[in-house]
Protein backbone atom coordinates (compact mmCIF):
# COMPACT_ATOMS: atom_id res chain seq x y z
CA UNK A 1 0.00 0.00 0.00
CA UNK A 2 1.63 3.31 -1.11
CA UNK A 3 2.21 5.63 1.77
CA UNK A 4 -0.42 8.68 -0.08
CA UNK A 5 -3.28 5.85 0.70
CA UNK A 6 -2.50 4.99 3.85
CA UNK A 7 -2.62 8.70 4.73
CA UNK A 8 -5.91 9.32 3.49
CA UNK A 9 -7.50 6.00 4.77
CA UNK A 10 -5.52 7.64 8.42
CA UNK A 11 -6.95 10.79 8.04
CA UNK A 12 -10.64 10.06 6.90
CA UNK A 13 -10.20 7.72 10.25
CA UNK A 14 -9.35 10.77 12.57
CA UNK A 15 -12.08 12.96 11.14
CA UNK A 16 -14.66 10.37 11.23
CA UNK A 17 -14.02 10.72 14.85
CA UNK A 18 -13.55 14.56 15.62
CA UNK A 19 -14.30 14.50 19.42
CA UNK A 20 -12.07 11.30 20.86
CA UNK A 21 -9.31 12.22 18.32
CA UNK A 22 -8.87 16.30 19.34
CA UNK A 23 -8.96 14.69 23.12
CA UNK A 24 -6.16 12.14 22.27
CA UNK A 25 -4.28 14.99 20.49
CA UNK A 26 -4.50 17.19 23.68
CA UNK A 27 -2.42 15.30 26.06
CA UNK A 28 0.38 15.63 23.56
CA UNK A 29 -0.86 19.32 23.12
CA UNK A 30 -0.18 20.03 27.19
CA UNK A 31 2.73 17.97 27.50
CA UNK A 32 4.82 19.78 24.70
CA UNK A 33 2.72 23.38 25.39
CA UNK A 34 4.19 23.49 28.83
CA UNK A 35 7.80 22.37 27.82
CA UNK A 36 7.86 25.72 25.36
CA UNK A 37 6.51 27.72 27.70
CA UNK A 38 9.30 26.80 30.03
CA UNK A 39 11.88 27.31 28.04
CA UNK A 40 10.78 30.68 26.66
CA UNK A 41 10.71 31.55 30.68
CA UNK A 42 13.71 30.12 30.83
CA UNK A 43 15.79 31.59 27.43
CA UNK A 44 13.96 35.31 28.61
CA UNK A 45 15.11 35.10 32.19
CA UNK A 46 18.68 34.58 30.96
CA UNK A 47 18.79 36.76 28.35
CA UNK A 48 17.31 39.41 30.43
CA UNK A 49 20.10 38.09 33.40
CA UNK A 50 22.92 38.59 30.45
CA UNK A 51 21.84 41.87 29.00
CA UNK A 52 21.61 43.51 32.77
CA UNK A 53 24.83 41.64 33.23
CA UNK A 54 26.49 43.32 30.69
CA UNK A 55 25.43 46.62 30.45
CA UNK A 56 26.34 47.43 34.17
CA UNK A 57 29.55 45.70 33.68
CA UNK A 58 30.69 47.12 30.16
CA UNK A 59 34.50 48.23 31.02
CA UNK A 60 36.92 45.46 30.12
CA UNK A 61 38.18 44.01 33.54
CA UNK A 62 37.73 40.82 35.99
CA UNK A 63 37.04 40.19 39.64
CA UNK A 64 39.11 38.63 41.73
CA UNK A 65 36.94 36.41 44.87
CA UNK A 66 37.58 33.57 46.85
CA UNK A 67 34.59 30.61 46.54
CA UNK A 68 34.04 27.88 48.98
CA UNK A 69 34.45 24.57 47.10
CA UNK A 70 32.58 22.78 49.24
CA UNK A 71 29.53 25.13 49.33
CA UNK A 72 28.94 25.07 45.36
CA UNK A 73 31.44 27.24 45.23
CA UNK A 74 29.97 30.51 47.10
CA UNK A 75 31.80 33.38 47.27
CA UNK A 76 33.08 34.06 50.58
CA UNK A 77 34.46 37.58 52.16
CA UNK A 78 37.83 36.44 52.84
CA UNK A 79 40.66 38.67 53.33
CA UNK A 80 43.33 37.36 51.65
CA UNK A 81 44.13 39.49 49.42
CA UNK A 82 47.14 41.81 49.84
CA UNK A 83 49.21 44.70 49.11
CA UNK A 84 51.78 43.11 47.98
CA UNK A 85 49.28 41.07 45.62
CA UNK A 86 47.60 44.17 44.19
CA UNK A 87 51.25 45.69 43.34
CA UNK A 88 52.24 42.66 41.24
CA UNK A 89 48.61 42.31 40.08
CA UNK A 90 49.49 46.43 38.87
CA UNK A 91 52.72 45.45 37.27
CA UNK A 92 51.29 42.81 34.81
CA UNK A 93 51.30 44.23 31.36
CA UNK A 94 47.96 46.10 30.00
CA UNK A 95 46.48 46.67 33.56
CA UNK A 96 45.50 50.00 34.23
CA UNK A 97 44.52 49.58 37.72
CA UNK A 98 44.03 47.19 40.25
CA UNK A 99 40.81 48.10 42.74
CA UNK A 100 40.86 46.41 46.15
CA UNK A 101 37.26 45.73 48.04
CA UNK A 102 36.73 45.35 51.59
CA UNK A 103 33.19 43.99 53.06
CA UNK A 104 32.01 45.58 56.07
CA UNK A 105 30.05 43.23 58.62
CA UNK A 106 26.87 45.50 59.02
CA UNK A 107 23.90 44.61 61.16
CA UNK A 108 21.44 46.95 60.21
CA UNK A 109 20.31 50.28 58.15
CA UNK A 110 18.43 53.04 59.19
CA UNK A 111 16.89 56.07 57.47
CA UNK A 112 14.30 57.79 59.14
CA UNK A 113 11.59 55.56 60.40
CA UNK A 114 12.57 52.95 57.82
CA UNK A 115 14.64 50.33 58.97
CA UNK A 116 16.65 47.50 57.21
CA UNK A 117 18.17 44.29 59.03
CA UNK A 118 18.98 42.42 56.06
CA UNK A 119 19.21 41.79 52.64
CA UNK A 120 21.61 44.32 52.01
CA UNK A 121 25.70 44.75 52.11
CA UNK A 122 28.32 47.62 52.76
CA UNK A 123 31.63 47.57 50.82
CA UNK A 124 34.50 50.19 51.34
CA UNK A 125 35.60 50.80 47.88
CA UNK A 126 38.85 53.26 46.61
CA UNK A 127 36.69 55.92 45.49
CA UNK A 128 39.53 56.86 42.88
CA UNK A 129 39.08 54.16 41.00
CA UNK A 130 35.56 54.81 39.83
CA UNK A 131 33.98 58.26 37.74
CA UNK A 132 31.18 60.21 37.54
CA UNK A 133 29.54 57.68 34.40
CA UNK A 134 28.77 55.59 37.17
CA UNK A 135 26.40 58.00 39.08
CA UNK A 136 22.64 57.54 38.65
CA UNK A 137 21.95 60.98 40.62
CA UNK A 138 24.86 63.12 42.81
CA UNK A 139 28.27 62.43 43.20
CA UNK A 140 30.64 60.29 44.31
CA UNK A 141 31.82 60.35 48.56
CA UNK A 142 35.01 62.39 49.23
CA UNK A 143 34.94 62.24 52.95
CA UNK A 144 34.71 59.44 55.71
CA UNK A 145 31.31 60.09 56.69
CA UNK A 146 29.79 60.12 53.00
CA UNK A 147 28.25 57.69 51.29
CA UNK A 148 26.71 56.51 47.99
CA UNK A 149 23.77 53.86 47.90
CA UNK A 150 22.64 51.34 44.62
CA UNK A 151 19.23 52.20 42.99
CA UNK A 152 18.45 48.81 44.86
CA UNK A 153 19.39 49.97 48.27
CA UNK A 154 17.23 53.01 47.47
CA UNK A 155 14.07 50.61 46.55
CA UNK A 156 14.48 48.81 49.60
CA UNK A 157 14.39 52.14 51.52
CA UNK A 158 10.82 52.93 50.24
CA UNK A 159 12.45 54.99 47.32
CA UNK A 160 13.17 58.25 48.94
CA UNK A 161 16.45 58.92 49.78
CA UNK A 162 18.37 60.50 47.73
CA UNK A 163 21.76 62.94 48.15
CA UNK A 164 21.73 65.16 51.49
CA UNK A 165 20.16 62.86 53.43
CA UNK A 166 21.31 60.79 56.12
CA UNK A 167 21.36 57.08 56.59
CA UNK A 168 22.66 55.03 59.87
CA UNK A 169 24.29 51.98 59.81
CA UNK A 170 24.68 49.62 62.82
CA UNK A 171 28.10 47.35 62.68
CA UNK A 172 28.68 44.19 64.29
CA UNK A 173 30.73 44.91 67.51
CA UNK A 174 27.92 47.72 68.38
CA UNK A 175 29.35 50.79 66.24
CA UNK A 176 26.87 52.74 65.11
CA UNK A 177 27.78 55.40 62.09
CA UNK A 178 25.79 58.02 60.40
CA UNK A 179 26.51 59.18 56.82
CA UNK A 180 25.84 61.48 54.10
CA UNK A 181 24.35 60.34 51.07
CA UNK A 182 25.90 62.24 48.23
CA UNK A 183 25.04 59.90 45.16
CA UNK A 184 22.81 57.21 43.75
CA UNK A 185 25.07 54.49 41.64
CA UNK A 186 22.81 51.43 39.55
CA UNK A 187 23.49 48.06 40.36
CA UNK A 188 26.50 46.28 39.39
CA UNK A 189 28.44 48.75 40.76
CA UNK A 190 31.47 46.78 42.57
CA UNK A 191 30.98 43.16 43.45
CA UNK A 192 28.94 42.72 45.98
CA UNK A 193 24.57 42.79 46.30
CA UNK A 194 22.81 44.79 44.66
CA UNK A 195 21.62 46.43 47.58
CA UNK A 196 24.13 48.01 48.96
CA UNK A 197 26.23 50.87 50.47
CA UNK A 198 29.67 51.83 49.59
CA UNK A 199 31.74 54.27 52.31
CA UNK A 200 35.51 54.73 51.46
CA UNK A 201 38.07 52.33 51.81
CA UNK A 202 40.71 54.42 53.09
CA UNK A 203 38.49 56.03 55.86
CA UNK A 204 36.80 52.53 57.08
CA UNK A 205 39.04 49.82 56.00
CA UNK A 206 42.39 49.00 58.59
CA UNK A 207 42.18 45.24 58.76
CA UNK A 208 45.90 43.34 58.33
CA UNK A 209 46.85 40.04 58.56
CA UNK A 210 50.25 38.87 58.91
CA UNK A 211 51.72 37.50 55.38
CA UNK A 212 53.99 34.17 54.92
CA UNK A 213 57.10 36.75 54.81
CA UNK A 214 56.18 37.57 58.74
CA UNK A 215 54.85 41.36 57.88
CA UNK A 216 52.11 42.95 58.23
CA UNK A 217 50.10 43.85 55.46
CA UNK A 218 46.34 45.32 54.76
CA UNK A 219 44.26 42.92 52.91
CA UNK A 220 41.07 42.94 50.86
CA UNK A 221 38.25 40.10 50.71
CA UNK A 222 38.48 40.93 46.78
CA UNK A 223 39.81 42.54 43.70
CA UNK A 224 38.58 44.69 40.77
CA UNK A 225 41.65 44.27 37.65
CA UNK A 226 40.71 46.69 34.73
CA UNK A 227 42.52 46.26 31.71
CA UNK A 228 43.58 49.57 29.55
CA UNK A 229 41.84 47.55 26.21
CA UNK A 230 39.39 44.56 25.97
CA UNK A 231 41.76 42.32 24.16
CA UNK A 232 44.38 42.32 26.86
CA UNK A 233 41.58 41.03 29.18
CA UNK A 234 41.78 37.17 28.04
CA UNK A 235 46.12 37.50 28.64
CA UNK A 236 45.83 39.42 31.84
CA UNK A 237 43.20 37.12 33.42
CA UNK A 238 45.87 34.07 32.47
CA UNK A 239 48.82 35.84 34.18
CA UNK A 240 46.54 36.59 37.04
CA UNK A 241 45.58 33.09 37.50
CA UNK A 242 48.97 31.99 37.11
CA UNK A 243 50.30 34.07 39.78
CA UNK A 244 47.51 33.30 42.28
CA UNK A 245 48.16 29.75 41.76
CA UNK A 246 52.36 29.57 42.54
CA UNK A 247 53.50 32.97 44.21
CA UNK A 248 50.69 34.65 45.95
CA UNK A 249 50.25 35.90 49.11
CA UNK A 250 46.71 35.00 48.46
CA UNK A 251 47.88 31.18 48.22
CA UNK A 252 48.95 31.03 51.11
CA UNK A 253 46.36 32.64 53.38
CA UNK A 254 43.37 31.01 51.88
CA UNK A 255 41.70 27.82 53.45
CA UNK A 256 42.27 24.58 52.17
CA UNK A 257 38.28 24.39 50.67
CA UNK A 258 38.79 27.91 49.28
CA UNK A 259 39.63 28.28 45.79
CA UNK A 260 40.57 31.66 44.30
CA UNK A 261 38.56 33.07 41.48
CA UNK A 262 39.63 35.34 38.49
CA UNK A 263 36.42 35.93 36.23
CA UNK A 264 35.72 38.10 33.44
CA UNK A 265 32.18 39.11 32.02
CA UNK A 266 32.15 36.06 30.14
CA UNK A 267 32.96 33.54 32.89
CA UNK A 268 30.03 35.14 35.26
CA UNK A 269 27.80 35.60 32.19
CA UNK A 270 28.40 31.44 31.47
CA UNK A 271 28.32 30.57 35.22
CA UNK A 272 24.66 32.50 35.28
CA UNK A 273 23.86 31.08 31.92
CA UNK A 274 24.50 27.36 32.86
CA UNK A 275 22.82 27.43 36.37
CA UNK A 276 19.63 28.64 34.71
CA UNK A 277 19.89 26.06 31.88
CA UNK A 278 20.21 22.94 34.37
CA UNK A 279 17.15 24.54 35.74
CA UNK A 280 15.18 25.22 33.04
CA UNK A 281 15.91 21.69 31.76
CA UNK A 282 14.87 20.19 35.45
CA UNK A 283 11.94 21.93 35.04
CA UNK A 284 10.78 21.61 31.79
CA UNK A 285 11.29 17.39 32.19
CA UNK A 286 8.57 17.98 35.04
CA UNK A 287 6.55 18.91 32.51
CA UNK A 288 7.62 16.44 29.87
CA UNK A 289 5.93 14.23 32.12
CA UNK A 290 2.62 15.27 30.93
CA UNK A 291 3.71 14.07 27.19
CA UNK A 292 3.96 10.31 28.47
CA UNK A 293 -0.07 10.68 29.44
CA UNK A 294 0.25 11.78 25.85
CA UNK A 295 1.39 8.61 24.41
CA UNK A 296 -0.69 6.71 26.89
CA UNK A 297 -3.87 8.13 25.55
CA UNK A 298 -2.49 7.78 21.56
CA UNK A 299 -1.68 3.87 22.43
CA UNK A 300 -5.43 3.68 24.52
CA UNK A 301 -7.38 4.94 21.16
CA UNK A 302 -5.42 3.07 18.39
CA UNK A 303 -6.23 -0.07 20.71
CA UNK A 304 -9.66 0.69 20.56
CA UNK A 305 -9.71 1.59 16.88
CA UNK A 306 -8.29 -1.58 16.16
CA UNK A 307 -11.17 -3.26 18.06
CA UNK A 308 -13.53 -1.26 16.43
CA UNK A 309 -11.73 -1.63 12.90
CA UNK A 310 -11.45 -5.43 13.16
CA UNK A 311 -14.01 -6.01 10.24
CA UNK A 312 -12.72 -3.63 8.21
CA UNK A 313 -9.32 -5.05 8.67
CA UNK A 314 -10.36 -8.77 7.60
CA UNK A 315 -11.86 -6.97 4.46
CA UNK A 316 -8.44 -5.46 3.60
CA UNK A 317 -6.53 -8.84 4.28
CA UNK A 318 -9.32 -10.79 2.20
CA UNK A 319 -8.52 -8.45 -1.02
CA UNK A 320 -4.07 -9.00 -0.34
CA UNK A 321 -3.77 -6.45 1.83
CA UNK A 322 0.09 -7.75 3.69
CA UNK A 323 0.90 -7.13 7.16
CA UNK A 324 3.38 -4.33 6.49
CA UNK A 325 0.24 -2.59 5.15
CA UNK A 326 -1.82 -3.19 8.02
CA UNK A 327 1.15 -2.25 10.51
CA UNK A 328 1.79 0.69 7.86
CA UNK A 329 -1.53 2.28 8.15
CA UNK A 330 -2.40 2.15 12.12
CA UNK A 331 1.44 3.75 12.71
CA UNK A 332 0.68 6.43 9.85
CA UNK A 333 -2.44 7.20 11.90
CA UNK A 334 -0.81 7.23 15.25
CA UNK A 335 1.92 9.62 13.82
CA UNK A 336 -0.43 11.92 12.35
CA UNK A 337 -2.13 12.18 15.90
CA UNK A 338 1.42 12.94 17.38
CA UNK A 339 2.38 15.29 14.82
CA UNK A 340 -0.83 17.26 14.93
CA UNK A 341 -0.01 17.83 18.82
CA UNK A 342 2.97 19.15 18.25
CA UNK A 343 2.42 21.38 15.81
CA UNK A 344 -0.19 22.93 18.64
CA UNK A 345 1.33 22.24 21.00
CA UNK A 346 4.54 23.91 20.01
CA UNK A 347 2.05 27.10 18.66
CA UNK A 348 0.34 27.09 22.13
CA UNK A 349 3.54 27.13 24.31
CA UNK A 350 4.76 30.14 22.06
CA UNK A 351 1.73 32.06 22.35
CA UNK A 352 1.64 31.76 26.52
CA UNK A 353 5.40 32.20 26.59
CA UNK A 354 5.22 35.63 24.64
CA UNK A 355 2.38 36.70 26.99
CA UNK A 356 4.44 35.97 29.67
CA UNK A 357 7.58 37.18 28.95
CA UNK A 358 5.20 40.67 27.67
CA UNK A 359 4.11 40.82 31.05
CA UNK A 360 7.24 40.56 33.21
CA UNK A 361 9.11 42.60 31.05
CA UNK A 362 11.72 40.11 29.75
CA UNK A 363 12.86 40.00 26.19
CA UNK A 364 11.44 37.32 24.31
CA UNK A 365 13.54 34.24 23.67
CA UNK A 366 12.82 31.34 20.69
CA UNK A 367 14.17 27.72 21.85
CA UNK A 368 14.64 27.18 18.22
CA UNK A 369 16.51 23.57 19.46
CA UNK A 370 13.65 22.82 21.87
CA UNK A 371 11.02 23.32 19.38
CA UNK A 372 12.72 21.30 16.90
CA UNK A 373 13.44 18.69 19.99
CA UNK A 374 9.57 18.97 20.62
CA UNK A 375 8.15 18.11 16.97
CA UNK A 376 10.62 15.19 16.97
CA UNK A 377 9.29 14.13 20.45
CA UNK A 378 5.95 14.25 19.12
CA UNK A 379 6.51 12.14 15.86
CA UNK A 380 8.24 9.73 18.34
CA UNK A 381 5.60 9.59 21.00
CA UNK A 382 3.06 8.84 17.89
CA UNK A 383 4.99 6.41 16.22
CA UNK A 384 5.72 4.41 19.33
CA UNK A 385 2.32 4.63 21.11
CA UNK A 386 1.34 2.70 17.86
CA UNK A 387 3.58 0.16 17.29
CA UNK A 388 1.94 -2.13 19.68
CA UNK A 389 -1.56 -0.93 18.09
CA UNK A 390 -0.46 -1.82 14.41
CA UNK A 391 1.06 -5.25 15.54
CA UNK A 392 -1.92 -6.58 17.06
CA UNK A 393 -4.24 -5.59 13.82
CA UNK A 394 -1.61 -7.44 11.79
CA UNK A 395 -1.93 -10.61 13.55
CA UNK A 396 -5.61 -10.26 12.85
CA UNK A 397 -7.23 -13.65 11.24
CA UNK A 398 -9.04 -12.19 8.14
CA UNK A 399 -11.69 -14.96 8.16
CA UNK A 400 -12.30 -14.80 12.18
CA UNK A 401 -11.91 -10.77 11.15
CA UNK A 402 -15.19 -10.94 8.50
CA UNK A 403 -17.52 -13.08 11.10
CA UNK A 404 -16.92 -9.72 13.19
CA UNK A 405 -20.45 -7.62 13.75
Amino acid sequence: MKIAESFRISWRSITGHKLRSSLTAIGVIIGIAAVIVFMVLGGAFEANIVQDFEEDQGDPGMWVNTQNTNQGFEIVPSPIYTETDIQTLESIDGVEFVAPEANLQASQLSFGDTLQTGGFGVQAVDVEQYSEEDMVKGEMYSSGNEAVLTQAMVDTLGGAVGPGDDVTINFEGGVSEEYVVTGIVEEGFGSGPDAAVFVSLVDHYNTTVETPRGTQEQAYSSLIISAEDASAVDSIKQEATEYFETDSDAKELKQEEQDIAVQTVDDAIDQITAVIDQLTVFIGGIAGISLVVGSIGIANIMIVSVTERTREIGVMKAVGARKRDIIQLFLVESTILGAVGAVLGVVLGLGLGFLAVTFIGWPMAYPVNWILIAVAVGLTVGILSGIYPAWRAAKVNPIEALRHE
